[in-house]
C-alpha cells in the first residue's frame, strides 16, 4: 500500500503504530525529532513523499507539513490520547484515539485519502470509459485491459487523482520517480509520450501539455 511516514515528540514510543501499519500492508518509516519534515533518503537525498503521515502527539506539526510545498496533499492522521482530545487539531485531518486498532485506523486513512484526494485506496478513478484502480494497479478502458509499467502507471495514477491541476517536470519528478531520482526532465515527456500512446484515441488528450509549464489531467466527462 506504500511507505507511511511516523511523526513523534521525542520519548514516545511509536513501535505499536510501527507494527499496526505494517499489519495494514504499509512501509512504515520514522522521521527524525531534529525539526525536519522528510526522513533521509539514498544518497543523502530527501525521500520521497508518503502515502500517509502520522503524526504522534504534537498536531501542530500538521501545519507545518501542510505548508510545506511537496508534502501539501499527503493524507494526515493524528493518533492522540483520549485526555489530548480537547487539544486543538489542525482542521482537515482524520484523528485517532489510542490505542490503535487496525481497522480503525485502516478506515481513518482511507477517509483522510479519500478527504484530500477524492479516493481511498479500495477505489476504482473513473473518468468517462477509463477506470483506473488505485488497489490492484489495473487499468482498463470500456472493460478492455490497458497494459502499463509501473512507472507509467505511477504517472497516470498521480495526474489522474490530481485533475486540473498543472505540475512542472521537475515537480513530476519529485512526486513521482522520488526525491532521489536524478534523471532529468526529458524522463517524464518520455514517458508522458509512451502513456498517451497506451490510452489511444479516446483518452490521450486528457493529458494536457501546458506551455513552458508541465501536464495536468483533463479529468472532465465526455
Amino acid at each position: 500500500m506504500g511507505e507511511a511516514w511516523i511523526y513523534t515528540r521525542p520519548g514516545i514510543d511509536d513501535g505499536e503504530l510501527s507494527r499496526t501499519l505494517a499489519e495494514l500492508g504499509f512501509a512504515p518509516r520514522r522521521v527524525s525529532a531534529n525539526g525536519t519534515l522528510r526522513p533521509e533518503g539514498d544518497g543523502g537525498a530527501p525521500a520521497r513523499p508518503p502515502d500517509v503521515a502520522l503524526v504522534l502527539g504534537d498536531p501542530a506539526l500538521c501545519r507545518r507539513i501542510e505548508g510545506d510545498e511537496d508534502l501539501g496533499d499527503v493524507p494526515l492522521v493524528i493518533a492522540v490520547e483520549g485526555d489530548e482530545l480537547d487539544d486543538p487539531v489542525h482542521e482537515g485531518h482524520e484523528l485517532i484515539v489510542l490505542p490503535l486498532r487496525p481497522g480503525e485506523l485502516r478506515a481513518r486513512i482511507a477517509r483522510a485519502r479519500r478527504r484530500l484526494k477524492g479516493v481511498a485506496d479500495d477505489d476504482v478513478v473513473r473518468v468517462g470509459t477509463l477506470e483506473i484502480n488505485l488497489a490492484t494497479y489495473q487499468v482498463a478502458d470500456a472493460g478492455r485491459p490497458i497494459d502499463f509499467t509501473y512507472m507509467e502507471y505511477e504517472l497516470l495514477k498521480f495526474l489522474a487523482t490530481h485533475p486540473g491541476r498543472v505540475f512542472s517536470r521537475e515537480a513530476l519528478l519529485s512526486r513521482v520517480w522520488g526525491f532521489d531520482y536524478y534523471g532529468g526532465a526529458r524522463t517524464v515527456d518520455v514517458h508522458v509520450r509512451r502513456v498517451r500512446a497506451k490510452l489511444g484515441t479516446a483518452h490521450a488528450d486528457r493529458i494536457k501539455t501546458v506551455r513552458s509549464v508541465g501536464y495536468r489531467f483533463d479529468g472532465e466527462q465526455r
